[in-house]
């Protein structure tokens, strides 16, 4: 790894991994109102009822995967949460998507 360049890695047991993708999922299923993918930035947007298990998801994966940087704007009739990626991690895009959407994105990119 060159000087400066981000470790691109999850830092979750595998169990833990897999609790973790379950509730992202869930979160999706619930609330996920919109996603737009824009180069390395990942742009979501949840029902303001979720406020708090986003709050809890960016906390959570700050700890865990401390290469992605989070912006969270909660308004009065939605949640933002923009996640933008390194461009050391491009080649992971795909794979990062589908896990902070709990599969979502990846749905509707088949349905079109």
């Amino acid at each position: 790894m060159a000087p400066g360049e981000e470790r691109i890695a999850c830092t979750l047991l595998p169990t833990e991994y897999r609790q973790r993708i379950a509730e992202i999922a869930s979160l999706s299923r619930d609330a996920l109102r919109g996603v737009e993918q824009r180069g390395l930035v990942l742009d979501l947007h949840y029902a303001p009822e979720a406020v708090e298990r986003v709050r809890t998801l960016v906390s959570q994966e700050q700890a865990c995967c401390g290469f992605l940087h989070f912006e969270l704007r909660e308004g009065d009739d939605d949640v933002q949460l923009l996640v933008t990626m390194p461009p050391s991690a491009v080649d992971t895009v795909p794979e990062l998507l589908t896990e902070l959407t709990g599969g979502v994105l990846a749905e509707a990119r088949r349905r079109t």
